[in-house]
């Protein structure tokens, strides 16, 4: 199906997601116990008000905007804008990103194993319309959506409360 799968040589079985102990990102447990990254993403606006959204073909399976992992030692601001070109091969400065929240999410799942992130969700406005997206890494399927229309698919855990909690700040 084009879904990334991880095969477990003890069980010989395939899973969605692993636990990955990577001190590439940040990550942390807390005190009770749970298993924390620290992501940051970006949602992208075009001039006729609608964003960039795309499928995810790595663990979680749903529509999402262009995001990913901060890696230890990287700002927030700098790994959106890494995750931008990486993904969707939009080239942003920091400077160009307007912060929406900084907050912890719990029950955002994700293939490395945790199931909880704290989010630095961005806004980037583009001053034309983007001909042609091609989605470069982790999904397919690049489609540009009102925050209504993407609120009737179905979203990341954490795209969806953001957009339930600022989606009148992400519009103005």
């Amino acid at each position: 199906s084009g879904r990334t799968q991880y095969y477990c040589a003890a069980c010989q079985k395939l899973y969605d997601r692993w636990i990955k102990i990577d001190p590439a990102i940040t990550w942390w447990v807390a005190p009770d116990g749970e298993y924390w990254h620290e992501s940051a993403g970006v949602f992208v606006r075009n001039s006729d008000g609608k964003f960039l959204f795309f499928e995810r073909n790595i663990f979680p399976f749903a529509l999402t905007v262009p995001a990913g992992h901060v890696d230890a030692g990287e700002s927030p601001d700098v790994s959106a804008c890494r995750e931008l070109e990486e993904e969707v091969g939009i080239v942003a400065k920091p400077r160009e990103l307007k912060t929406v929240t900084n907050e912890d999410v719990r029950g955002d799942v994700c293939s490395r194993g945790a199931d909880s992130h704290r989010w630095h969700a961005f806004l980037m406005t583009l001053g034309g319309p983007i001909i042609d997206i091609t989605v470069k890494e982790e999904g397919d399927s690049p489609v540009w959506l009102s925050l209504e229309e993407a609120d009737t698919r179905s979203l990341t855990v954490p795209v969806k409360y953001i957009i339930g909690r600022y989606a009148d700040w992400l519009r103005a």
